[in-house]
């Protein structure tokens, strides 16, 4: 009876502790973390290295070859041509201001700083505010049209 009473007790202890799936070998593996999906993880997070590795050489490929290398001597280096003809047939831009200056201070003003010289200037008082970017052709231009004057440059 002792027996019987022991085996009770056992059966009573495992009944009152019993879970269900407790011994479900998949389930037990899953809360060890070893299952299936593990190896998906471990393909995803070697895709991801891979790619860091890549962008990492690209990265320093691109440094070495194109930004930290000075150009060697026996390189091919771009030729700008760059005639002194062409440099003097461009027209030079400057800005220029007036506040109430009178017509020949402008006119002596445009010829020192452009170069150029001015003929057909009017003997008439025009007094002239103005605030220009441009070429000494453009800005005669505008003289012109501003006062009605027929201000002309000479080479």
């Amino acid at each position: 009876m002792l027996q019987n009473s022991q085996l009770e007790k056992e059966i009573h202890f495992v009944a009152g502790h019993y879970r269900r799936h407790a011994f479900v070998v998949s389930d037990g593996w899953r809360r060890l973390g070893i299952t299936g999906r593990s190896w998906f993880n471990t393909r995803t997070a070697a895709a991801v290295a891979v790619g860091v590795v890549l962008t990492a050489s690209a990265g320093i490929y691109t440094w070495f070859n194109y930004i930290a290398v000075e150009p060697q001597s026996g390189a091919v280096q771009p030729v700008v041509d760059s005639s002194p003809s062409d440099i003097e047939t461009m027209p030079r831009v400057v800005r220029i201001e007036f506040t109430d200056a009178p017509l020949c201070d402008v006119v002596s003003e445009i010829e020192e700083v452009y170069g150029v010289r001015i003929v057909n200037v009017p003997r008439e008082e025009y007094r002239l505010t103005l605030s220009y970017e441009g070429t000494a052709e453009e800005l005669v231009e505008t003289i012109n049209e501003l006062l009605g004057t027929k201000l002309e440059i000479k080479e």
